[in-house]
């Protein structure tokens, strides 16, 4: 699948109608900083469509960016941001549950892990959370480029054991050099259709 337009649609506090609701949508979901906003940067091609930055907790309500005008690509809030005082954390998950469980047209997650740490015990709940109410979901590897192939050959197992997911399973991406972009691509499209279309 190619991305030849992307366009940022709309933020929400909390989930609720937007302009384009009925399409489908992959959700990013993961622990702040971890690179929600470089990956659909770099599945774009447009490094300035989503607002990244190196301090955690920037993503702090539901991005909504309309893709190829087939389908959205959702950028939940990031969890985990110990500095963030308690009020705020609960909203931030309130504000993921509540896409999670409202949205209708929700195709997968894209469940992303810093490649270089052990998944937390927040990616363990949300990774449970997905498997209680069966959303689709695959984990992607991050900021593959801070480690070596070596590195990286040891760091899959680690978390396919605390996620309890397979090896195949795991996506390893890098924004910086697109490392698994194509791979992701290609799955967006089977689970949207997308792909199909430029087939046909």
């Amino acid at each position: 699948m190619t991305i030849r337009k992307a366009k940022f649609v709309k933020s929400m506090s909390a989930f609720g109608e937007f302009p384009g609701q009925g399409l489908p949508e992959i959700a990013m979901v993961g622990k702040s900083n971890v690179g929600k906003s470089s990956l659909i940067n770099n599945m774009a091609g447009n490094s300035h469509l989503a607002r990244t930055s190196s301090e955690p907790g920037k993503t702090r309500l539901v991005n909504l960016y309309l893709i190829n005008e087939a389908f959205f690509l959702v950028d939940l809030p990031g969890y985990g941001f110990a500095k963030a005082p308690k009020q705020e954390k609960q909203k931030w998950a309130e504000m993921i549950e509540g896409y999670l469980k409202g949205s209708g047209y929700l195709k997968r997650v894209f469940q992303l892990v810093d490649i270089r740490h052990a998944p937390t015990e927040d990616d363990q709940l949300m990774v449970e959370y997905l498997r209680h109410y069966d959303i689709p979901f695959t984990v992607v590897a991050t900021k593959a480029d801070k480690l070596s192939k070596a590195q990286r050959g040891r760091s899959v197992p680690v978390i396919c054991r605390t996620l309890g997911v397979q090896p195949w399973e795991v996506i390893v991406h890098s924004s910086k050099d697109g490392t698994g972009r194509d791979r992701l691509l290609q799955l967006i499209g089977e689970e949207t259709g997308c792909g199909e279309q430029e087939q046909a």
